[in-house]
C-alpha cells in the first residue's frame, strides 16, 4: 500500500539521449542530435519535480536504454519502460501502469521542460483533490500540452493529431465527450524549436542551469539588451 506521498505519482516520457530525438530542434541548431542537451532538458525537467512531494517515475523508450537512463537520474527516482504504440497509447500505457501499481492521482509530463515549476504540478493535484472527475492539462504555446492530470485514465488519447497545433483542441474535444470536465493550469514553452532554447538564455533566471550551461558553451548569448 502506498503512502500518502506516493499516491501522487508525477510520470515523465522521456526518449533516452543517448537514442536521439528533438530533430526540429537539432536541425535548427545546424547539427547532429546532442546527448548531452537530451541530458541536460532531461535533469533540469527533474529537478523541478523532485522538489515536489510525489512519487517520481521515468517512463523511457526505447527498452534498450533503460540502464542508459538508470545511470543518468537521481537515487530514488523509478525509471520504466514504455508501452509500444502511438503517442497517446504510450501516453495511457504510462497512466495506466500508475494506477495499477496504487496511484491515486497521476500527473505526466514530457521530459523538455527545464522552465517548469514545482508549483504548476501542485496546482494540477490540487485542482483534482477539488473535482476527482476532472483532466488537468497544461497548455503549450504550440498548441498542444505539457501536462496531463487525472485520477484515472482519461479516453482522449484517440484520434488526435499529435505533434500539431490541433493537439489541445482536439484533447478538450474528447473530454467533452468522455464527459469531463476539463481544468487548465498555467502555460508553458517546452524546448522545441532553437527560439525555446534562446528564450531560456534570455530569462536567466537559473532555473535551467544545464541547458542554459550547454547553449552558451555552443554560442548562444542573451538577445535582450541589458
Amino acid at each position: 500500500m502506498v503512502g500518502a506521498a506516493q499516491a501522487d505519482v508525477v510520470a515523465v516520457l522521456t526518449r533516452a539521449p543517448s537514442a536521439g530525438g528533438k530533430s526540429r530542434l537539432f536541425a535548427a541548431l545546424g547539427g547532429a542530435a546532442d546527448p548531452a542537451l537530451l541530458t541536460a532538458l532531461l535533469l533540469d525537467t527533474l529537478d523541478h519535480l523532485r522538489a515536489a512531494p510525489v512519487r517520481l517515475v521515468v517512463a523511457v523508450e526505447p527498452v534498450s536504454a533503460l540502464d542508459d537512463v538508470r545511470a543518468l537520474v537521481p537515487p530514488g527516482v523509478a525509471v520504466v519502460a514504455q508501452r509500444d504504440g502511438t503517442l497517446g497509447d504510450r501516453m495511457r500505457g504510462a497512466m495506466r501502469d500508475c494506477f495499477a501499481a496504487g496511484a491515486s492521482r497521476v500527473v505526466l509530463v514530457g521530459s523538455d521542460l527545464p522552465a517548469l515549476v514545482p508549483d504548476v504540478v501542485g496546482d494540477a493535484l490540487a485542482r483534482l483533490a477539488v473535482d476527482p472527475g476532472a483532466l488537468v492539462l497544461g497548455p503549450a504555446r504550440d498548441g498542444g500540452y505539457y501536462l496531463i492530470a487525472a485520477t484515472r485514465v482519461p479516453d482522449v488519447f484517440d484520434g488526435i493529431d499529435w505533434s500539431t497545433e490541433r493537439v489541445l483542441e482536439q484533447t478538450c474535444r474528447a473530454a467533452a465527450a468522455a464527459g469531463l470536465r476539463v481544468a487548465l493550469v498555467a502555460p508553458l514553452a517546452d524546448v522545441d524549436t532553437a527560439d525555446d532554447l534562446q528564450a531560456l538564455v534570455d530569462r536567466g533566471d537559473g532555473r535551467s542551469p544545464r541547458t542554459v550551461a550547454w547553449a552558451v558553451a555552443r554560442g548562444l548569448r542573451s538577445s535582450l539588451k541589458r
